[in-house]
């Protein structure tokens, strides 16, 4: 069942000025919080690989810690979001984010670079401040609580939406950049795609700026300009008229298939068979959006 939304001002966090009745919503005593709102033994901390090389620090959070994170970002994600935003929005995937920019000549890609590690505890406080109104002692509470090591920590639930809360008046005003630029904006997490019938590097160049006054940077690397070309979209292939999977995930599913001819394991089987419904129904996925988009596009009679 899909959860009610509100507006930023219509969340329970609005305007709490309570220690008592924060605990009280998030399912907790207040001296649980206090307890988990500070010291160093609160997440177990790992690496993991990143698709484009090195490694990325993890930090999750202990169970009790992430019960109540869990509960923030439940609460935070009801907040109704502008269309632009894809991740993190219930319902919305990585697909239909490419699929927003079907039918564009001209694609413009975006990264943040290290977005979370960016994101700090003074922007936390600043949110539950300024955009909540809670008292500065609930404000710093829950944004101990949120933070780790004076940052957003790329393991949370609570983190994703946060990153965009946080930075809310920064989303609005590249939203507002490209909008006068009759340009079409998606954000996915730290993804960012602009997509028109020509992109201008000097309003390119306004949304950078934008990202440096806020603390953030772009990686450089990672920036692609296209035109007139199919192109990948956080992991989709993007045309002109439609989007399909990219060639690898068709790949890995042959390869599957195959290993599944050859397999006399009966557990093997059962792990490569659960591989192969994974893998068709991301492919399922894709060809759903493009067909949610194609339909949208249909005027009504």
């Amino acid at each position: 069942m899909e959860r009610r939304r509100y507006a930023l001002r219509d969340s329970p966090f609005f305007r709490l000025r309570s220690k008592a009745k924060l605990a009280n919503l998030l399912y907790a005593s207040q001296e649980k919080l206090l307890t988990l709102s500070e010291g160093e033994q609160r997440y177990f901390e790992f690496t993991k690989p990143k698709k484009s090389g090195g490694v990325r620090k993890i930090s999750a959070p202990i169970p009790p810690l992430k019960a109540v994170q869990s509960r923030i970002a439940d609460l935070l994600r009801r907040v109704t979001t502008p269309n632009y935003l894809f991740a993190p929005v219930p319902g919305r995937s990585y697909a239909d984010n490419a699929a927003f920019h079907v039918g564009a000549r001209s694609v413009r890609l975006l990264d943040i670079e290290d977005f979370f590690p960016s994101c700090t505890v003074k922007k936390a406080i600043w949110f539950f401040r300024n955009r909540m109104e809670c008292s500065s002692d609930v404000a710093v509470l829950l944004a101990n609580i949120v933070t780790f090591n004076g940052a957003l920590p790329q393991g949370s639930p609570c983190s994703p939406i946060l990153a965009y809360l946080c930075y809310i008046d920064m989303w609005d005003e590249i939203a507002k950049i490209v909008e006068n630029s009759g340009c079409k904006l998606s954000v996915y997490a730290d993804d960012l795609t602009i997509s028109g019938a020509s992109i201008s590097d000097s309003w390119i160049w306004e949304i950078k700026k934008t990202l440096y006054r806020h603390g953030h940077r772009y990686a450089r690397s990672k920036e692609r300009s296209i035109r007139d070309k199919p192109v990948e979209v956080t992991g989709v292939v993007l045309l002109r008229e439609s989007v399909v999977a990219p060639n690898r995930q068709h790949a890995k599913i042959v390869k599957v298939r195959n290993e599944l001819t050859r397999t006399a394991s009966v557990t093997h089987r059962k792990i490569l068979e659960n591989q192969l419904r994974g893998r068709l129904a991301q492919v399922g996925q894709i060809a759903t959006a493009g067909q949610r988009r194609r339909q949208a596009e249909i005027p009504e009679v």
